[in-house]
């Protein structure tokens, strides 16, 4: 099923960021996918006229989720009179009437039917199947250089060196334009060029990433952005998880895919699978612009290089910045041109018109992309591939004027003042921190063909590098310029110096036949002299970079080891950071047993406390901790108790029993109060709270009543024992119960007169065991 898929950025009226709208559009039927729909409904359903951003972006990640269900969307559809069409994987589809109607309330649907209308007048690509390496992993892309010299990308076969020999002398195959001399100068003089191509598509404009530095007027080269290094390892883990899952699909989802009547499982969908990985990483932003290896190259960087269209574009279209080199400061449009993937795929152009801010960027090296384009032809098999981009590269520029772009909106200012005057003026002729133009790199090479065409664009010759070397020291333009090259710098070719006598022979029109004689020798002696000048140049040149490099690897030799110091003291720091946590989880463990066990002390006392009839209002004052009343001594106030113990010893000689038997409760109150001043206060004072005597009733009330209970259950188990002696006894005895207790004294005195030795005691003893109580 081929499917059309187009992202529409939604500005917002305050400041909250734009939201990426993707529609997707079965080009066979017409019908437009649902879901992406359903925010768009809930919006209408609320009375808006206007989309709220805001409101949009949590509606879809809600849809995203699936917690957006069947419940909720089926009354939408009802409402609004939708009826839908389920294809076999489940996935509900609109008719496309329907779909202009509801986008017309929001007014956005003018937008959508105008990228729509563009993407079917391309080449038709189903979109649910994305380009790219078919397994590995993260780590394996990684460990990949960038820029080997003989990378044929994936899935494009490794060229033999006489298919190279071929396309040297054919000449690009996939080249689309070429360019020659009347149409540069007409380009020169502002007319219109015709390069006798199919006419263009329109460009894509996207400026998410153009901040005023590269907008200022006039144009001019900058430096490309430094990696991002502000990030965490959250986004980070959340970035290559997004990778893995769009380049390296799991192998359990082709297995299912191949268990499905033998059909190929098709790549995961880009804003499906960003909805999955925004569903597993909620709170953590998908950070695009994070290096992925140890060169600091980006995932545009890598798609890029291996020709990977789709992707490239798809990650343009959410916000991935282009103007971001690596650790060396290139960009993602020099890794495209420093590998020959984009060469065998045709894609190079159509990489331009998503990269062209890349064509205003120099490297670290002060490089420009047409440099980097004159060395990549200096590689093995690389030649043909770098003209290629050349050609693609100036006839990009050359058409870019006339071109039109996808919403009909004026261009960028990188756009309107990217024309081929401004490329030959700022970039044909720029040196590199070596002064080296791209010229005198390609003369260096002896790529005779890169250098004829960039004499063709308009590079100068004549320019020198720090060394002072110049491309036409080489070679480079003297068999274009001829005497004019030789006049400019003083070499005389004119044959008005050579005679008659130094000709050997001459045919009838005077031409020249034979070889000259008598020519003036060029002077050697100068010439060793200037090169040995120049090699003397060379000499201190190299030994002040040499000296240069030195003094740079001293000072990092020196930062490494202040930096391992440093790993060293963080380390012990980190190990003593662990033991004080270790000391602090077990502190805390600690305190959370005390804490538990005072909450189950506390309990247990109050569950005690409503047993002594005690509730937590009446002990609210009182303090448990104070050493004036032991709960657990005899309960006694000490001026009474002093009072009584005198009287009891003084009046009936320390006998308890006669005194509580004889004593007065009336006459002992009334001594007790002619004896201590009759004060309230003064007695309270004595007394413990009403609450702990009260307590304490409560305690003697219920220990009597245990002992009582206690005691009352001795009695009866007495009587049950006495029962059955009595029992044994009249057994033994022969005579009735009732009789036993009148025959006990004659039995004991009888028993006490008998022999203790002729008394079984034995047996006795085994009879009691057994009839025990």
């Amino acid at each position: 099923m081929a499917v059309t898929e187009v992202t529409e950025y939604i500005e917002s009226a305050d400041e909250s960021p734009r939201f990426a709208l993707t529609l997707r559009r079965n080009d066979e039927s017409g019908y437009f996918l649902l879901k992406p729909l359903l925010p768009l409904l809930k919006q209408l359903d609320s009375g808006r006229e206007q989309l709220d951003v805001a409101q949009l972006r949590n509606d879809s990640e809600t849809v995203a989720q699936g917690s957006f269900g069947m419940d909720v969307h089926d009354p939408l559809l009802s409402k609004f009179g939708i009826l839908v069409d389920t294809d076999e994987s489940g996935d509900k589809w609109i008719t496309e009437e329907k779909a202009y109607e509801l986008l017309g309330r929001l007014q956005i649907a003018d937008v959508f039917r105008e990228k729509f209308a563009e993407q079917a007048g391309n080449t038709p690509k189903d979109t649910d199947a994305i380009d790219g390496p078919a397994s590995g992993s993260l780590s394996n892309l990684g460990s990949v250089e960038l820029a080997a010299s003989e990378s044929t990308g994936s899935g494009a076969a490794k060229r033999s060196p006489q298919d190279e020999d071929n396309d040297h002398a054919l000449g690009s195959p996939l080249k689309k334009t070429k360019l020659d001399s009347a149409s540069i100068s007409t380009q020169l003089l502002g007319e219109p060029t015709s390069t006798g191509v199919a006419e263009t598509q329109p460009l894509p404009v996207f400026d998410h990433d153009l901040t005023g530095e590269f907008l200022s007027m006039p144009l001019q080269l900058h430096r490309a952005a430094a990696p991002d290094s502000n990030t965490d390892n959250n986004q980070r883990m959340k970035l290559e998880t997004f990778l893995q899952k769009l380049l390296f699909p799991d192998n359990q989802q082709q297995d299912a895919g191949d268990a499905k009547d033998g059909a190929d499982t098709a790549a995961p969908d880009f804003h499906a699978l960003l909805a999955e990985i925004d569903a597993a990483f909620p709170d953590i932003e998908l950070n695009l612009n994070i290096s992925v290896d140890e060169h600091g190259n980006t995932p545009l960087h890598w798609l890029t290089s291996i020709a990977n269209i789709d992707l490239v574009k798809a990650l343009v279209r959410n916000g991935a910045n282009r103007l971001i080199g690596d650790n060396m400061g290139e960009s993602p449009l020099v890794k495209a041109v420093k590998s020959v993937n984009n060469y065998d795929s045709g894609t190079f152009e159509e990489l331009l018109d998503y990269l062209y801010p890349c064509l205003i960027l120099e490297d670290s090296m002060d490089r420009t992309i047409l440099h980097h384009i004159i060395i990549t032809s200096g590689m093995t098999g690389c030649s043909s591939a770098a003209k290629y981009y050349l050609d693609i590269l100036m006839g990009w520029i050359v058409k870019q004027p006339t071109r039109e772009t996808v919403d009909h909106k004026k261009k960028d200012a990188v756009l309107d003042n990217l024309t081929l005057n401004w490329v030959i003026s700022s970039m044909l002729n720029a040196q590199d921190s070596n002064g080296d133009t791209c010229l005198n790199i390609a003369a260096r090479l002896g790529n005779v063909s890169i250098v004829d065409a960039l004499l063709d664009y308009g590079a100068d010759p004549h320019i020198p590098n720090k060394s002072g070397l110049r491309p036409v020291d080489f070679g480079a333009g003297t068999s274009k310029l001829g005497g004019s090259d030789k006049s400019r710098h003083g070499a005389s070719a004119d044959t008005s110096d050579i005679k008659d006598e130094d000709m050997l022979s001459t045919d009838g029109n005077g031409s020249l036949l034979g070889s000259l004689r008598n020519i003036k020798k060029p002077d050697t002696d100068s010439l060793v002299n200037d090169i040995k000048t120049l090699l003397s140049a060379v000499s201190k040149d190299y030994e002040l970079e040499v000296g240069q490099h030195n003094d740079k690897l001293e000072k990092l030799r020196k930062d490494l080891t202040d930096e391992r110091q440093k790993l060293s003291a963080s380390r012990e720091e980190l190990s003593k950071a662990k033991q004080v946590r270790d000391q602090y989880n077990l502190l805390k463990e600690q305190l959370k047993n005390i804490n538990d066990g005072i909450e189950s002390e506390e309990n247990a006392f109050r569950e005690e406390s409503k047993k002594l009839g005690i509730s937590v209002e009446d002990t609210a004052g009182i303090d448990w901790d104070s050493n004036d009343f032991d709960a657990d001594e005899p309960f006694r106030v000490d001026f009474i108790y002093g009072l009584m113990e005198d009287k009891l010893n003084r009046e009936y000689d320390g006998d308890m029993d006669k005194f509580l038997s004889e004593a007065n409760v009336d006459s002992l109150v009334n001594e007790i109060q002619e004896n201590y001043d009759n004060s309230e206060d003064k007695i309270n004072d004595m007394l413990p709270p009403v609450v702990l005597l009260n307590a304490r009733i409560n305690a003697y009330k219920r220990n009597d009543q245990h002992l009582e209970n206690t005691l009352n259950a001795i009695k009866e188990k007495q009587s049950k024992l006495e029962l059955k002696f009595r029992r044994v006894l009249s057994l033994c005895l022969k005579i009735e119960e009732d009789k036993v207790d009148g025959m006990l004294d004659g039995l004991l005195q009888a028993i006490s007169s008998e022999d203790p030795q002729d008394i079984d005691t034995d047996e006795m003893q085994d009879f009691l065991k057994k009839h025990a109580v």
